[in-house]
């Protein structure tokens, strides 16, 4: 008898317009405790911060077609002599995790950032209490810069 394991097609690509669906309903496992933080969609696909950033780049890893994880990367203005990224919201799908897809996708954007847009450098936050995200940003050779502080006064 052959062991026939199905094998499924994963792609990582960079998003468009047309899925900013996906990318939402990705964006709605965060537990990121700003998540709830209004974002107008026009901005995944345009200008953040002229001056620190100047476009986002949305990487998606779809399985069999089927969207099951993203992260972004913020790219310096091309004018500016900055060389430093920025990776945000890298989101599994919880029907997904704990299949080293975040390792894939983070690794693919940290290649495409080194190959195609020529950065020396990423930065990326992470909450304290996420161990699982620490443990993959460390063992894919980031290293901790600083530590802030948090503040909320309830009114």
């Amino acid at each position: 008898m052959i062991d026939e394991t199905p094998t499924k097609a994963l792609v990582i690509r960079l998003a468009t317009p047309e899925d900013i669906v996906h990318i939402e309903q990705l964006d709605s496992f965060s537990a990121s405790p700003t998540r709830d933080i209004h974002r107008d969609m026009e901005k995944y696909f345009g200008s953040i911060d002229p001056s620190t950033h100047e476009h986002t780049d949305i990487f998606l890893v779809e399985i069999n077609g089927v969207p099951c994880a993203k992260a972004e990367l913020m790219l310096p203005p091309a004018d500016s002599n900055q060389t430093t990224g920025y990776v945000k919201r890298v989101i599994v799908h919880p029907d997904y995790r704990g299949r080293g897809l975040a390792r894939l996708l983070m690794q693919h954007i940290i290649d495409f950032a080194h190959t195609e847009r020529k950065l020396a450098a990423i930065d990326l936050h992470v909450w304290e209490g996420n161990h699982s995200a620490i443990h993959l940003y460390e063992s894919l050779g980031f290293s901790l810069k600083h530590r802030e502080l948090y503040y909320r006064l309830k009114i």
